[in-house]
C-alpha cells in the first residue's frame, strides 16, 4: 500500500504584473512525467471553489468548505461539507456546518485514542445572519462529517508570540504523525491581519510550530527560524517519519514595524524535522536554479521514496502570477537530496489553492482557482506511469 501523508494548504493569490505573459496567452506545453491525469468531471456537484480543505477518510473523499470569489454579491463563504466514493457523483453531507463559512482552514484525519475522526482547526470565517468576520484558532472535531463538536474554543491574546496558544490565522499547515504509540496533530506557520495597528502593518507571518495530542491542549514547540510563511506546503516521509515544509508566501515586508519578522533568505527552500522544533533546509542548490521551484498554494507528497512538488502559483517581491515560460510545474526530489524536473507541462492547467488527496492509489486534485474566469469545480486523479 503506497502511502501519503499531506496537508492541503490555500490562500487567495492577487493577480498583479503587466510585465509577465499572462495565463491566457501562454499555452502550457502537456505534462510528460511520472504520471498519467485522468478527468472524472469537469463539474462536480459542490460549487466552484479555492481555500477549502480536501482529505480522505472512511474511504471516501471529502471537501470541507472554502471561497468563491464570484459568489460576493450571494453567499461566497461555504460551510458545507461533501463526499464522495469515486470522484463523480458527490453527497451532501452538511449544508450549514456549525464552523461556518470559513476559508483558508485545515482539515486532518486524526486520532486521539477513541479512533480516527476529522478535526478541523484555524481559518478566516464569516458569519452569513451577522456579517462577522474574524481569523480562529477554534479546533472542530467530527466522527462522521456531519455532526461536530467544538473541542477548542477560539482565544484571543494581545501578545502575537503568547505561550498560552497558538495566535488565530489561516493559510497554516497541519499534519499527523506518530511518535511511538501517540499521534500527534503538529501545526505550521500560517498568516494573520491583526486587530489594532495601521493596515500598513496589521498583516502578521509565522514561523512557529504548535503540537497537540487530543486537539484541545497545545504546546508550543519553540523551534527554531523555517521562515516566516502562509501558503505553504507540507507532508510527513512514510519511510523516516519526518515533517516536510516547502514554500509559501510572505506578503510585503515594510521596515520599520515591530509585529513583523522578516524572512531568511533561504525560506523558500525544502526544510524538514524530525521533532517540529530543529528544522533544517534539505534543498540541493548546486545543480538547479532553486527559484524556478518557489511557489504557494501548491502541494508535495511523497510516492515511492521520492518527494513530487505539484502546481501552483509562483511568486516575487512585486507579484504573484500563475506561470511563466520559465516557470516548471513539477519537479520531484529523489534520495541523496537531488532536485530534477518531473515535467515542464500540465494537463491539468495551471492551478492554485485546489483540493489534494491522496486515496486509492491515486492522486486526486479538486477544484483550486484555474484560470482568469476564478475557481472550478473539477475532479482529476493521476496514476504513476
Amino acid at each position: 500500500m503506497k502511502l501519503f501523508r499531506i496537508v492541503g494548504i490555500s490562500l487567495a493569490i492577487t493577480l498583479a504584473s503587466c510585465e509577465l505573459i499572462s495565463f491566457e496567452d501562454w499555452e502550457i506545453p502537456p505534462y510528460d512525467g511520472d504520471f498519467s491525469w485522468t478527468k472524472v468531471t469537469a463539474h462536480a456537484q459542490w460549487k466552484d471553489r479555492l481555500d477549502f480543505a480536501a482529505v480522505a477518510f472512511q474511504d471516501k473523499l471529502w471537501v470541507f468548505g472554502g471561497y468563491n470569489p464570484g459568489e460576493r454579491s450571494k453567499d461566497p463563504y461555504y460551510e458545507d461539507v461533501w463526499s464522495s466514493v469515486d470522484g463523480k457523483d458527490w453527497e451532501l453531507i452538511q449544508g450549514d456546518a456549525p464552523w461556518k463559512g470559513r476559508r483558508g482552514h485545515t482539515v486532518t484525519v486524526f486520532n486521539d485514542g477513541s479512533g480516527d475522526a476529522l478535526y478541523l482547526a484555524g481559518g478566516f470565517s464569516v458569519d452569513e445572519a451577522t456579517g462577522y468576520r474574524q481569523y480562529n484558532n477554534d479546533v472542530w472535531k467530527s466522527a462522521d462529517g456531519a455532526n461536530w463538536q467544538l473541542v477548542k474554543e477560539r482565544t484571543y491574546h494581545s501578545v502575537i508570540d503568547s505561550l498560552a496558544d497558538w495566535f488565530p490565522r489561516m493559510n497554516h499547515a497541519m499534519v499527523a504523525r506518530k511518535e511511538g504509540n501517540q499521534d500527534y496533530l503538529y501545526l505550521i506557520g500560517g498568516s494573520t491581519m491583526l486587530e489594532s495597528g495601521s493596515a500598513r502593518y496589521s498583516m502578521k507571518y509565522f514561523n512557529d510550530a504548535w503540537r497537540s495530542s487530543d486537539g484541545i491542549h497545545w504546546e508550543n514547540l519553540h523551534c527554531n527560524d523555517y521562515g516566516i510563511r502562509a501558503g505553504h506546503a507540507a507532508c510527513i516521509d512514510p519511510i523516516s517519519g519526518r515533517i516536510y515544509n516547502q514554500g509559501g508566501n510572505h506578503g510585503v515586508i515594510f521596515e520599520g514595524t515591530n509585529n513583523q519578522a522578516h524572512p531568511r533568505p533561504d525560506w523558500q527552500w525544502l526544510w524538514s524535522s524530525e521533532d517540529g522544533i530543529h528544522w533544517t533546509p534539505e534543498s540541493d542548490t548546486v545543480s538547479f536554479e532553486q527559484g524556478y521551484l518557489y511557489r504557494t498554494e501548491h502541494q508535495i507528497a511523497f510516492y515511492n521514496n521520492t518527494l513530487y512538488t505539484f502546481p501552483g502559483a509562483t511568486n516575487s517581491t512585486g507579484h504573484f502570477h500563475f506561470a511563466q515560460t520559465t516557470q516548471v510545474t513539477m519537479w520531484k526530489q529523489q534520495p541523496g537530496n537531488l532536485w530534477s524536473i518531473d515535467s515542464k507541462g500540465s494537463d491539468i492547467n495551471a492551478r492554485y489553492s485546489y483540493g489534494f488527496i491522496p486515496f486509492d492509489e491515486k492522486i486526486w486534485i479538486l477544484g483550486g482557482d484555474t484560470n482568469a474566469n476564478g475557481p472550478s469545480n473539477d475532479v482529476w486523479y493521476a496514476e504513476i506511469n
